[in-house]
């Protein structure tokens, strides 16, 4: 298999050393991203900012990528960490004061410790962006030991003011969950995004390694090899768009989740909802589906939906009435029923084939697996409203 060649957005010396120490030797470069002004943008809690923050990460690099200035790579990955702690955020306490009150709060119970991972493509900048979770178990830590970890200086620096991978390890009772997302970056969940985009793992391996380790010599895959060798850049409209690998295996669009309007009108005695033929270049290219998309790191999901809705539509006057969700944990897709009036005419943007108003009860037969899936419980609540 080809081998692949990989830049870490991050100068996190845990995060070099778990993927060196599985065969991995990775181009480092520091991405210098204002941590705090890219947190201050999102609305979301600690999964939206570590996904934030690590898509921030890898897309400065990919700049300097493009503006020459950084050095080349088929890949490029992002990583960011938060721990959560009796429903708050714990960042790096940074000043031993602060670390004290945290261990001193911590000792004795758990939190979930998140991690963002970005992996673009180094030469187009597609994103592909997920988050792994753990909950880990802290010790019962007496003051003398916090003391003398503190003065030690190793959790002043890191998410939740501590470290399993070194002097804080002895202090961690258990990690239920993602092990290595824990340390700072996720080595199952590296390989199940690559995998998500018809790559391997085992193409990542240094060249040092022992040749009888090495993957057979072999094809990439038609789904590696057109994502490897595609030369779009991908310039992201807002800050949210891309792909976010999910638990369920697939990926949907949409960093910060994403939503829709089903609007329907009533004309001539009967109900009409307004679908769009999605572009043959996008996500879900040729099917039908609703006017929607990615909604931004600071939105709300009415606000994002009614945005994209307009966006594609040019309809500015719809009236939402009720709300779909379809929830996948790290990510949502809601839907909006909303009332347009009946001569309400749209006009579609680049990202239509087509804007059609179609009878409630006659909807197209090639419907975007996510729309059919959801339809029903839609259909009901558009067929629920008022005339």
């Amino acid at each position: 298999m080809q081998p692949l060649s990989l830049i870490l957005a991050s100068k996190s010396p845990a995060r070099l050393q778990t993927l060196r120490a599985a065969g991995i030797d990775p181009t480092v470069v520091v991405s210098e991203v204002d941590e705090d002004a890219v947190v201050a943008g999102v609305r979301g809690g600690a999964s939206a900012q570590v996904l934030a923050l690590a898509t921030a990460k890898a897309r400065a690099v990919f700049e300097r990528v493009l503006a020459g200035s950084g050095p080349t790579a088929d890949l490029i990955l992002g990583c960011d960490s938060m721990f959560e702690f009796d429903g708050q955020i714990v960042g790096k306490p940074r000043s031993p004061e602060v670390a004290r009150e945290r261990l001193r709060a911590m000792r004795g119970h758990a939190g979930v410790l998140h991690t963002g991972h970005a992996l673009l493509q180094g030469h187009t900048g597609s994103t592909l962006s997920a988050v792994s979770h753990a909950t880990v178990h802290v010790a019962d830590m007496s003051d003398t030991e916090i003391d003398a970890y503190i003065e030690a200086g190793e959790p002043l620096w890191v998410a939740g003011s501590f470290t399993v991978d070194g002097l804080g390890g002895p202090f961690i009772e258990r990690v239920d969950g993602d092990y290595h997302g824990v340390v700072g970056l996720s080595l199952p969940l590296l390989r199940a995004m690559l995998a998500n985009r018809g790559l391997s793992v085992t193409q990542l391996w240094s060249k040092n390694l022992n040749p009888a380790a090495a993957p057979a010599a072999g094809s990439l895959g038609e789904v590696g090899r057109e994502y490897l060798e595609s030369r779009h850049i991908f310039r992201p409209k807002h800050t949210a768009d891309g792909f976010i690998y999910c638990s369920c295996g697939k990926r949907h669009w949409g960093l910060a989740g994403a939503a829709g309007i089903c609007a329907f009108r009533d004309i001539a005695g009967r109900r009409e909802v307004l679908l769009q033929l999605r572009s043959t270049w996008s996500h879900g290219g040729g099917t039908w589906s609703i006017p929607g998309g990615a909604i931004e790191w600071d939105e709300d999901s009415r606000t994002g939906g009614l945005r994209e809705f307009s966006e594609e539509t040019q309809l500015y006057d719809v009236e939402t009435l009720d709300a779909h969700v379809a929830n996948h944990g790290d990510w949502r897709f809601v839907t909006y029923v909303g009332r347009c009036a009946a001569d309400a005419v749209a006009t579609p943007d680049r990202e239509s084939e087509e804007l059609r108003w179609v009878d409630v009860n006659s909807l197209p037969g090639n419907l975007h697996p996510a729309f059919a899936a959801s339809w029903p419980e839609v259909k009901a609540m558009v067929l629920a409203q008022s005339a």
